[in-house]
C-alpha cells in the first residue's frame, strides 16, 4: 500500500507575517518560523529576502491591527484610548514593544497612525511640535507598560512568581529593611491598574500643558 503524500502548505507573504505574530517576535528566528509553519527557512527567503524585511512586514501587520479610536473624541479621550489600543496590541505579539523601541516608528502603516492622532491633535489647537509630543508621550506609556510586564514575567520564570528579586526577601532581610518588607508583604502589583494610573497622570499633564499653551 502505497503512502499518502504529505500534505502542502500554501504559503504567501501573508501567511508568513501571520506565523510570526502567533510565535511573536521574541521566539523569533527564521528556523523557528519555518518549523511552525510547517516549511523551510528556504521557503521563506522565496517570499523575503531578510529577517529585517519579514520582521517591518509584521510591524506593517501590527499597525493595521490596532483598534484606533473615534477621532471625535475629545483629544484626552482619544489620547487616553490611543494608547489603550496599542498596550492591547503589543501584549498580544510578544517581543513588539522592545523592538518596536528599538526602531521606532518606521513603516507606511506607523505613519498613517501618526498622521490621524497628529490631525486630531492639530485640530485642537495643538502646535506641531506640541502635537508630537503629546502623541509620543502616550504611545511610550503603552510600550513602557508592556516591556516592564514582560520582563517581569520572564524574572518570573527564573525567580519564582515573586519575579522580581526584592519580592524574595529572606528573613534577615525582612528583619533587617522591616518598612520594605511590609510593602512587599502587601504588595501584588497589578499591571493594568499601574498602567491606568500613570496614563492618567501623562494625559492630565498634556491637557494643563496645553492650557497653559505650552503644547
Amino acid at each position: 500500500m502505497s503512502q499518502a503524500a504529505p500534505l502542502r502548505v500554501r504559503l504567501d507573504r501573508d501567511r508568513i507575517v501571520r506565523g510570526l505574530l502567533e510565535i511573536g517576535v521574541d521566539r523569533f528566528s527564521m528556523h523557528s518560523l519555518a518549523r511552525h509553519l510547517g516549511v523551510s527557512a528556504t521557503a521563506l527567503y522565496r517570499y523575503f529576502s531578510s529577517r529585517e524585511e519579514l520582521l517591518a512586514a509584521a510591524m506593517d501587520a501590527f499597525c493595521d491591527s490596532l483598534e484606533l479610536p473615534d477621532p471625535a473624541l475629545p483629544y484626552p479621550d482619544y489620547l487616553r484610548e490611543l494608547s489603550r489600543a496599542f498596550r492591547r496590541a503589543l501584549r498580544a505579539m510578544p517581543g513588539a514593544a522592545d523592538y518596536g523601541t528599538a526602531i521606532g516608528p518606521a513603516t507606511p502603516s506607523a505613519f498613517k497612525v501618526i498622521e490621524g492622532a497628529l490631525g486630531v491633535l492639530r485640530a485642537a489647537e495643538f502646535t506641531p511640535g506640541g502635537a508630537w509630543r503629546a502623541y509620543s508621550l502616550v504611545v511610550m506609556q503603552a510600550f513602557q507598560s508592556v516591556q516592564s510586564e514582560e520582563r517581569f514575567a520572564l524574572l518570573a520564570e527564573r525567580n519564582g512568581p515573586g519575579g522580581y528579586r526584592v519580592y524574595q526577601l529572606s528573613q534577615s532581610e525582612r528583619e533587617r529593611f522591616p518598612e520594605l518588607a511590609s510593602v512587599v508583604a502587601a504588595q501584588r502589583f497589578d499591571f493594568d491598574a499601574a498602567f491606568e494610573e500613570a496614563l492618567g497622570c501623562v494625559v492630565a499633564g498634556i491637557v494643563a500643558e496645553h492650557e497653559r499653551g505650552a503644547l
